[in-house]
């Protein structure tokens, strides 16, 4: 698309449209003037050398045809006839001559066409007169009508009105011809009734011949008079007023009212005969005036035009010199405070604007007064209000960028205080949970507090969405990098459908810089919960990683409807360049949020075409993202921060079961075949290891640095619904060994520290951390505290300084012992693979086994009420 002119070039175009319109009409006017000019000049030049000669051979050859109508039938020796056909041979020669001198090119479009029809006709008189001589035309009447036709191609040449359309007395001139044709229809009922004469009868043939010419020669006579001149009028008048004429009408009337069956005609033809030539050679006459006279009006005319066409040429230049000077000069001006509105404008959205927008974005109070001063006044009325407008509309736009600045500056700390609001209540509910946790023995009310317990984590990512519309920062942060594919599980736990996705193991995973956790966490997190909820609720959304050359890249593909090419070049747009929160987009408030923590860290993240016909997220992690060395070492007892993640339906772990000192894994049974609804494809918690020895009614303790066991917890049975599968890991974790407990180093057994229960690290009964993606073995160690210490945290924080785990630890918790760091597990083979799947099932089938004969051994305790402990 071109761009638009200049002002200068539309001002030339308003100064020109005049210029360019008085030209025209100059133009036109000269033009009008020359053109009449050259035909009155063509009209004289032909009616003097073609239509006077045209004119005296239709005279001869009407003569022709009469002596050719009175000449014996088929004899050409006929006196009279022979000298007029010499005379018309001699009319014939000079009209060639005249028309082989006159330019065929002068002359308008139809004249060539008329000449050479002529010419051709003439070419055909020696044949007719052949023809006639022969007695090949036998009847009269034949001889007659091909007279007519050469004759009628004549008149077609004299009556060219188009030549005379310029003339001002067209009319006269249309007069003139109907005159002359008036003579023509004469001649052919002079022809006819000769013809009659001489034979002594009238064949039905002739009569109607004769009716018809006498028809037509009245109608053009009519005509005449109407359209004749003031001189051609006297000479009409003059001949209906005559003998001749009066007694030939009257003739014509009888021979109209003969009856051709009895006798000759009832004229006498020699009265007939002198009344008829007597019209034809007026009639004839008065044309060859009337067309002089044209003539001289033609020749009258073309010099008015010539005096005419050079006085407008003249007038018509100097009015044109005129107004280009006066349009130039009143151009200039007005281009020039047009130029100089321009250039205020220019710096207004150059360079005013956008410091002023720049100043806003970093919160500095504006004057619109001072930011949008008025312009100076112009010189012409008009443009002087197109300022004093221009100058409005510029305050206007200031006072507009500092509304909207000031709205968006309020609605942010709209959403950033409904934030933080939510964010104390969640976090107050989240540890009321945690005690009602703590508190529960029943499989499903713990089932149903773990829900809960989920749904209030993914309110909390919804309010820390606000946080980051508002452009504020969520105030969770961690110090330690922390390993990659704990960050992407923690993601998982916080989307509602976590058992559809499925994470890739990820031994190379590197580690994430704790400033950039919680924000990666909640980024991958809106990717996934966006891809199960455009999915089918039947697909599974897979997340897969990759190192890259420029950092290590997460893929989360799912196998929804996907999006077409220009929506996804659209939403990459806005991934790569944020824009301004714009409230009225509210349906997009996920990609934004993704978008504008992307933009934080700089992330790159791209938007593709699955190969499932799905969507595929791309989220590139650069390098400065990604932490050096494996897992950081950290002090015996010392839990290490994990990333926050929902809390979920954590299986309940069969009590009484002690832990597990080996290094594998430990998998949770397999349900029957057949029984339950089949187990989801990915969790992402630790389950609790199923119980290799039967319970016993004495709980175990588990490993402690520093804590006494806990109460004895009365044993329940296992939940009957499906326990979740953990997805494989990429290495198992040792067990950290712990040094047994002392009477010196903890509380009573009875009093467990804190006054929590000291079954995992905060009470979960799967030993995991509250909100944690997997509970490692030593990460149980002060877990009680640390949950007490949130707990009362988020139940005030009403002017209290927030508490920061492990900052404050006793000499004792600082020990030495340091956590393995993980190694890349070796690539297994297929075999191997197999191997170790038939060696899960056994072990699930062995541990159903196991928890039967528990189940057993409970029941039959069950009938004994003393047997149980008191509560």
């Amino acid at each position: 698309m071109s761009s638009p002119p200049p002002i200068r070039t539309k001002l030339l175009r308003i100064l020109l449209l005049p210029l360019v319109s008085m030209v025209a009409l100059w133009g036109f006017i000269a033009y009008s003037s020359v053109e009449e000019i050259v035909t009155v000049s063509q009209t004289q030049d032909r009616w003097e050398a073609i239509g006077s000669p045209v004119l005296q051979l239709i005279v001869e050859l009407q003569k022709e045809r009469q002596l050719s109508a009175e000449a014996p039938r088929g004899t050409g020796k006929y006196a009279p006839l022979a000298e007029q056909r010499k005379v018309t041979d001699a009319k014939v020669q000079h009209l060639r001559e005249v028309i082989g001198s006159v330019d065929a090119g002068s002359a308008d479009a139809q004249t060539p066409a008329q000449v050479r029809a002529l010419e051709e006709a003439l070419d055909g008189l020696q044949s007719l007169r052949a023809s006639a001589d022969g007695g090949v035309l036998a009847p009269p009447l034949a001889i007659i009508e091909a007279y007519n036709n050469v004759i009628s191609v004549a008149n077609r040449q004299f009556n060219d009105r188009d030549a005379l359309s310029s003339v001002s007395s067209f009319r006269s001139v249309r007069g003139m011809a109907a005159y002359n044709a008036t003579a023509e229809y004469l001649g052919q009922e002079h022809a006819i009734l000769t013809s009659t004469i001489v034979q002594r009868r009238m064949s039905p043939t002739d009569r109607a011949a004769f009716v018809a010419a006498m028809t037509n020669r009245r109608i053009v006579f009519a005509n005449a008079e109407r359209d004749a001149g003031p001189e051609l009028r006297a000479n009409y008048d003059k001949l209906v007023a005559g003998a001749p004429y009066t007694r030939l009408v009257d003739s014509e009337d009888e021979l109209f009212s003969w009856d051709t069956s009895g006798g000759g005609p009832p004229v006498e033809p020699a009265v007939w005969k002198s009344d008829a030539e007597a019209l034809l050679a007026a009639i004839n006459r008065d044309t060859q005036a009337e067309l002089n006279r044209a003539a001289m009006e033609a020749q009258d005319q073309k010099v008015g035009a010539y005096w005419r066409i050079g006085i407008v040429l003249l007038l018509g230049l100097a009015a044109v010199v005129v107004s280009v000077a006066l349009s130039l000069r009143f151009g200039r001006s007005l281009i020039a405070e047009l130029s100089r509105l321009q250039a205020s404008a220019v710096e207004l959205a150059e360079q005013r604007l956008p410091r002023l927008v720049e100043r806003l974005r970093r919160g500095d109070d504006v004057d619109p007064a001072t930011e949008a001063p008025g312009l100076d006044p112009a010189d012409t009325a008009e443009v002087n209000r197109v300022v004093n407008a221009f100058s409005a509309v510029r305050r206007t736009a200031v006072e507009a960028a500092v509304g909207q600045a000031t709205l968006r500056k309020g609605v942010g700390l709209v959403f950033l205080n409904l934030a933080r609001r939510n964010q104390a209540l969640l976090h107050r509910q989240l540890g009321l949970l945690d005690t009602m946790e703590r508190r529960v023995d029943e499989p499903d009310v713990l089932e149903d507090l773990f829900k809960l317990d989920h749904l209030t984590t993914r309110m909390r990512r919804h309010a820390e969405n606000l946080i980051i519309l508002s452009g504020s920062v969520p105030a969770r942060r961690w110090r330690d990098p922390v390993p990659l594919f704990d960050v992407v599980r923690a993601a998982v736990l916080e989307v509602e459908d976590y058992t559809r996705v499925t994470v890739v193991p990820m031994p190379d995973a590197p580690l994430l810089v704790g400033a950039a956790v919680t924000d990666v966490i909640h980024l991958v997190a809106e990717l996934v919960e966006n891809a199960t909820a455009y999915s089918p609720p039947d697909t599974t959304v897979h997340v897969r990683s990759m190192t890259a050359a420029n950092g290590f890249a997460l893929e989360v593909e799912d196998r929804g409807l996907g999006l077409n090419q220009a929506t996804l070049d659209e939403l990459n747009a806005r991934l790569a360049d944020p824009p301004e929160f714009d409230l009225a987009d509210s349906d997009r408030l996920g990609l934004f949020v993704v978008a504008r923590l992307a933009a934080r860290h700089g992330i790159k993240i791209s938007l593709r075409r699955s190969p499932y016909e799905g969507t595929t997220a791309i989220v590139l992690l650069p390098t400065m993202l990604l932490a050096e060395g494996g897992i950081p070492a950290v002090a015996a007892g010392v839990r290490q921060p994990e990333p926050a993640v929902a809390r979920v339906a954590k299986p309940v772990r069969a009590l009484g079961a002690g832990p597990t000192s080996s290094a594998e894994p430990v998998w949770p049974p397999a349900p029957e075949q057949g029984g339950g609804p089949e187990p989801v494809r990915a969790t992402w918690f630790d389950a609790a290891p199923a119980p290799r020895t039967p319970p016993m009614t004495t709980p175990m303790t588990p490993p402690m640095t520093h804590l006494t066991p806990p109460h004895p917890t009365p044993p329940h049975t296992t939940p009957s619904h499906p326990v979740p599968s953990q997805p494989v890991p990429s290495q198992p974790v040792p067990s950290q060994a712990a040094p047994p407990p002392t009477a010196e180093t903890g509380p009573t057994p009875q009093e467990p520290a804190n006054g929590h229960p000291a079954g995992g690290s905060n009470g979960h009964p799967n030993g995991a951390s509250n909100g944690h993606p997997n509970g490692h073995p030593n990460s149980g160690v002060n877990g009680a505290n640390e949950t007490g210490a949130a707990q009362e945290a988020d139940d005030d924080l009403d002017g209290l300084p927030m508490r920061v785990p492990q900052t404050n630890l006793a000499p004792q918790l600082r020990a030495d012992s340091r956590r393995p760091e993980r190694r890349s597990a070796p690539a297994r083979s297929p075999e191997e693979l197999a191997q170790l799947m038939s060696s899960m099932q056994n072990g699930w089938r062995q541990g159903r086994r196991q928890a039967e004969q528990g189940q057993d051994l409970w029941n039959r305790k069950d009938d004994h009420p003393d047997a149980r402990p008191q509560k």
